[in-house]
């Protein structure tokens, strides 16, 4: 009998579907493709040049950004400092089952150095904040998703030294991005100083003498402001929470929650960040139970921004070691929350109040983890003028001798058999 010709040889051979993407209006597909998780989106990148050009737009950087769902953002600290990795992994949850999705920043091909001379010091609208401490304290705003970077100019370092925090923001007013850093002055300690970059510009402007200092939360970046939870020394007890504007260019306090202060007259510990929209606040306390220690974590959120009487507890968590080293990353849904303890990450499930260790850090490292929200903002739509860098094109070879990664893109996805992991 003769072959049946395989249609496949005349001409362009298209397979059957129920409809025809290229046939839907162009913001249609944009409305769906910005409802993917950002793994999923990396790889619609090379279907074709009409959605890559579209990936990388303004308008799409926008509308991904209002809709992206919060990640995690994982950097680990192995004794072998080389072998640092940053994960950025997607968590799902429908009750009975986690699924996580990994996607793994290749080295010297998402951030501008290595991964152990940098320290990240907080996010806005999914822009990072880099300092290189190893060095001479270099700046650099990064997304780590496009590959792309921009070097700041450090401030007078004749004049200041020590500094106490760095920290980008956004002005939703003006459409600009700044950077804020106090220090303190090279013959008083004493005396912190404050400085702001706007980027852009190319100067550092003096701000005058800031409040108290304290560790900037990587993701406590609300409503144009900054925030953190100023300390003195471990048995310093706080009267407010510190923040600053990015508008308005000026620090203000914020009402702590009305919580009731131990016989000692302390706590254990305060935490700051947020979470749905809201100020989050973590009280760490520690008290003795049937002859042995145990931690308590009570979670408040200020419901309306600014108002005191708007702080709202919203969970207790008994039981714990006694130390401070829980913190808050992300809720999954209104009843299961995944929290930061010491080498894992736990999950915690309010209905049965149980708290269960996970396998989304497989490592027995040192870590960091921190609630991200990636996007692609492009640092062109940024820079108002700065010198946009590409990180991968000055280690393209580097990468590909080594297998990290592809030449086109700035991250690459872990092995399958990665994918998908349940509970302990």
């Amino acid at each position: 009998m003769p072959r049946k010709k395989n249609p496949r040889k005349k001409g362009k051979w298209k397979p059957k579907c129920a409809f025809d993407m290229e046939q839907l209006p162009q913001a249609l597909v944009m409305d769906i493709l910005s409802r993917l998780p950002i793994k999923s989106l990396c790889n619609c990148k090379y279907v074709c040049k009409e959605w890559l050009h579209m990936i990388h737009g303004p308008e799409f950087a926008r509308l991904h950004l209002q809709r992206s769902p919060i990640s995690i953002l994982i950097k680990t600290s192995p004794p072998r400092r080389e072998q640092s990795k940053l994960d950025l992994i997607h968590v799902e949850s429908d009750g009975s089952d986690m699924r996580v999705d990994r996607m793994r920043f290749a080295p010297l091909n998402s951030i501008p150095c290595y991964l152990f001379q940098v320290d990240l010091m907080n996010s806005c609208n999914g822009l990072l904040c880099l300092t290189e401490s190893k060095r001479d304290g270099s700046l650099y705003v990064c997304n780590p998703i496009l590959g792309q970077y921009i070097s700041i100019p450090c401030p007078d370092k004749n004049r200041y030294y020590s500094c106490n925090f760095t920290a980008i923001g956004f002005s939703a007013k003006t459409k600009e991005y700044k950077v804020v850093q106090t220090s303190f002055r090279e013959y008083n300690r004493s005396e912190p100083v404050a400085h702001i970059y706007t980027i852009g510009t190319g100067v550092w402007r003096s701000l005058g003498k800031p409040p108290r200092g304290g560790r900037i939360p990587f993701d406590s970046f609300l409503h144009g402001t900054l925030h953190w939870i100023p300390y003195a020394s471990y048995n310093y007890t706080p009267q407010s929470i510190q923040s600053f504007d990015f508008e308005r260019e000026e620090f203000r306090p914020l009402p702590l929650p009305p919580v009731s202060l131990k016989k000692s007259g302390q706590y254990d510990g305060f935490g700051l960040g947020v979470l749905k929209g809201c100020i989050l606040s973590c009280v760490f306390e520690s008290n003795q139970c049937k002859g042995r220690s145990q931690g308590t974590v009570d979670m408040w959120i200020m419901k309306d921004y600014g108002v005191q009487e708007s702080w709202t507890k919203i969970l207790v968590i008994e039981n714990l070691y006694p130390d401070s080293s829980y913190k808050p990353i992300m809720f999954l849904n209104d009843v299961e929350i995944l929290m930061r303890y010491r080498r894992s990450v736990v999950y915690y499930d309010q209905e049965t109040k149980s708290l269960k260790r996970t396998r989304i850090v497989q490592t027995q490292s040192e870590f960091e983890a921190f609630g991200f929200c990636p996007c692609f903002v492009s640092l062109h739509d940024v820079s108002k003028g700065e010198e946009v860098k590409r990180i991968r094109d000055k280690h393209q070879a580097y990468n590909i001798l080594l297998g990290r990664g592809s030449s086109d893109s700035a991250c690459s996805s872990v092995p399958p058999n990665h994918k998908s992991k349940k509970l302990n």
